[in-house]
Order: C-alpha cells, then structure tokens, then sequence
C-alpha cells in the first residue's frame, strides 16, 4: 500500500457538518424575509443551490456572478420577491459562519493524523470567512498543516489547475498525497484530474452513478485509519 504523507481534506459535509450549518442559516435568513422555511422549500432551495455550484465548478459562473445571482435569482423565481444579491448572500454567510458541527469521526480522524505526524490541508471551494471563523470556532485550525480556499486562490476544485497550485506550495508529489472528499464531482473527480489517489466519503451509501472510480470509498471517516 502507498504511504501516504500528504493528507488533502474537503471541508463541507466531510469534516464540518455542512448540512446543520445550512438548515440554521437558511432558517434565520428565510425569517428575515418573513417566510417559512418548509421541507419542501428547503429541498427546493438546496436542489436550486447544488445547480448554481455545480455550474461555477465547470467554470460557467465566475465567482462574482454566483455571489450576485446565488439568492437574488433564487427569491425572485421562487418567491417573487427583488432581494439584493450581494447583501443577502453577506447576511447569509454570516449566519452560516456561526455554525461549527462536527462530521461524526472528525476529531478522532484529526488527533489520529496529527499523532502519526501525517501533513494535513484543507482544499475547499467554501468562502474564507465563513471556513475561517468555523475552523477556529470547531477548534481543528490547530490540525492543519495550511489551508486552500478557492476564494482566495482564484481557482476551485475539480479543476487540475487547484490540485497543481496545491501540491506546489506543499511541495508535495502525486503518489505520496490523498484527497479525501464527499464529493464525486468536485472531491473525487478533481483528484482524478490532478492524478491523485482518491478517498470517496459516502457517509450515506449513495449509489455512485458516474464513470467516476475513487481509489478507495469510506462510510465512517474512522475507516481512514485503515486505508492508511
């Protein structure tokens, strides 16, 4: 088995519960604009929301158009309210950054690789100041070697052009670094792209119905200790 020196983690849903965080915020937010946040509002906003991310990670949005039209379009089709993008998608990350749940399996995964002495980073497609003040909140700055926003890079996952960026200033080499990630689009397929070996994290035993082949599928992030 390869030894693995480098450990490149996604933050949302993988570690952070990005989930809990969401249903918080959207809640708050939805408030302000004295709706209800129903089941079904919910599953339509997240569908809606999955839609637009996925279309900036094939580079069709920038990130200036996803912050502008994330909210602003999804009000005015869904709810027929004219709600200012920018200022709404600000409020929003501001509710979502006071949320800090931890992926069951997080910190003992963290205290594991930091005790066997493992190079750890995070790459995320997130925003800074919403993984920023969740990482310190959650305690697990601490466990990071450094940290990879696309933000603040200019680049995002699955592109090869991100893992490139990465492994340069890690000065890390392909078959010695894992990405781990509950993502097949984003995690798994930006991993393949970059050559890397791949850890899909499939905490629900979804069926995976691309062509895509993670070197190696977990359900706990506990499992990891044994890949390694």
């Amino acid at each position: 088995m390869t030894a693995y020196q480098n450990i490149l983690f996604d933050l949302d849903d993988t570690l952070l519960d990005y989930g809990a965080a969401e249903s918080h915020a959207l809640k708050q937010l939805f408030s302000d604009f004295n709706l209800k946040l129903t089941p079904t509002v919910k599953q339509t906003f997240q569908n809606y929301n999955v839609g637009m991310w996925q279309r900036f990670e094939r580079n069709e949005l920038t990130w200036d158009q996803l912050m502008e039209h994330l909210f602003a379009d999804y009000f005015k089709a869904y709810h027929q309210l004219n709600v200012p993008g920018r200022e709404t998608i600000q409020t929003y990350l501001k509710y979502l950054s006071n949320n800090h749940q931890l992926v069951s399996g997080t910190r003992t995964v963290m205290e594991y690789l930091k005790q066997n002495k493992y190079h750890v980073y995070a790459v995320t497609n997130g925003q800074k100041i919403v993984q920023d003040q969740r990482l310190k909140d959650a305690k697990l700055l601490q466990y990071f070697d450094d940290i990879f926003i696309s933000q603040v890079i200019g680049l995002q996952k699955p592109n090869k052009e991100m893992f490139d960026f990465v492994l340069q200033h890690i000065n890390g080499h392909r078959n010695n670094t894992l990405m781990i990630g509950d993502s097949l689009s984003s995690d798994i397929q930006g991993g393949i792209n970059a050559h890397l070996d791949t850890v899909w994290f499939n905490p629900h035993s979804l069926y995976n119905s691309t062509r895509l082949k993670p070197t190696f599928e977990i359900h706990r992030l506990t499992k990891l200790k044994a890949i390694l």
